[in-house]
């Protein structure tokens, strides 16, 4: 997988002096924490961008039927699921339309399940809308987190909580849940009558056999559910980025079309549309590369830890790793502060996707063997000899 190095000259979030100031306290770090890839996109992509912005003209837009097939192509090969184009809702981004949702089905003070340690944005988007978070923490068991579906169960009974966001693969701990957790999600849904979000914006990178199920799937089992979701992320597209909802239920649709229309939301972008279309028809090698070399970067990080007392949490999707510090810290802010200061490595705190996550870190790995190489035994060198019991 050939890297960009163009990219090092790129205005990229993840590296603004000012944000690693911000964040790290320091602006010569190696920055490995923003969810988005250092590799180039794909050569087919990249030609259809260039003959696109070579037409030179740019009036407005629409997505034509080759854009829908193409889409409706990748979900019935990738995921056996049969995309109808009118369940289809585009929006700017995955948050905008939870927002959404958040305020036209539910009150304010209602209740909103998650399950930390989760995407921060979850927690950001209910405190915005004036929602109560609720809680359903993962649990860890022998290095796998799993749903405390006893706790869903309490929680989706209250008749003040009403939605379920879920995210799958999840960020940050990388489960892919299976077919028979995610029956056991919608039947508790059905019984109390949530409405299911279920955010499968990394559902393309599945790692190691792992199989991902999405929520479509069950839809002739339960309607209430809504899919949020963008092929940007798994192209390295995020910089022009897009999203969408499939909505099966006509009644759910046709509330967000409205709000959308409202608010002139999901109109066509020309890039985004040439760029996905033809990441659609011709991305999937260029996707397997991708994947390979994701491994290939867990693999070197698990034998680099096998004599330190960090432990992985291997990710059975996403191209983040969450690592284990609770033998080597007893402190957050602590492990945080040391880590980022004698690593020269900036990730993220894992106490930033919920306290769940505190003496946790998530590296991201969409990168070069040499650099997540390089990463990892700076971190282990770091971290200091001492070890404590969990």
């Amino acid at each position: 997988m050939n890297l960009d190095q163009k990219l090092n000259h790129l205005p990229l979030t993840k590296s603004r002096p000012n944000t690693l100031e911000s964040l790290f306290r320091k602006t010569d770090i190696i920055p490995m924490w923003v969810a988005d890839m250092e590799f180039q996109i794909a050569m087919p992509i990249q030609d259809a961008l260039i003959r696109r912005i070579s037409n030179s003209g740019f009036g407005y837009e629409y997505k034509p039927d080759s854009f829908f097939l193409a889409q409706k192509k990748w979900y019935q090969q990738n995921y056996q699921v049969d995309v109808i184009k009118e369940h289809i809702i585009y929006s700017p981004t995955i948050t905008t339309t939870i927002s959404i949702l958040i305020e036209k089905f539910t009150s304010e003070s209602d209740g909103i399940i998650i399950q930390p340690p989760v995407f921060m944005e979850f927690r950001d988007v209910i405190r915005n809308t004036n929602r109560r978070i609720i809680k359903n923490p993962l649990k860890l068991t022998k290095k796998q987190y799993q749903i405390d579906f006893n706790d869903l169960e309490l929680k989706a009974k209250s008749e003040n909580n009403k939605i379920l966001i879920i995210c799958n693969p999840h960020n940050p701990v990388g489960r892919v849940w299976t077919k028979e957790e995610l029956k056991q999600v919608i039947r508790i849904c059905k019984e109390n009558d949530l409405l299911l979000i279920s955010d499968e914006i990394h559902k393309d990178i599945i790692l190691f056999d792992n199989q991902f199920t999405s929520v479509l799937q069950f839809i002739n089992d339960y309607e209430k559910i809504v899919v949020c979701t963008s092929e940007a992320k798994t192209f390295n597209l995020c910089g022009i980025a897009d999203s969408m909802a499939i909505i099966p239920n006509e009644d759910i649709r046709k509330t967000i079309s409205t709000t959308f229309k409202k608010y002139n939301l999901g109109r066509t972008n020309a890039l985004t549309r040439v760029a996905l279309e033809s990441a659609y028809n011709k991305g999937q090698s260029w996707l397997k590369e991708v994947v390979n070399t994701v491994e290939k970067n867990i693999k070197s990080i698990e034998s680099e830890l096998e004599s330190s007392k960090i432990e992985l949490i291997k990710p059975e999707g996403t191209y983040q790793v969450w690592l284990d510090f609770r033998k080597v810290y007893k402190d957050t802010k602590e492990m945080f502060n040391h880590l980022t200061e004698n690593s020269g490595i900036g990730l993220n705190a894992g106490h930033w996707f919920g306290r769940e996550g505190a003496l946790f870190m998530r590296m991201n790995i969409a990168t070069s063997n040499e650099k997540v190489t390089y990463a990892i035994k700076k971190i282990t060198k770091a971290v200091p000899n001492k070890s404590f019991k969990q």
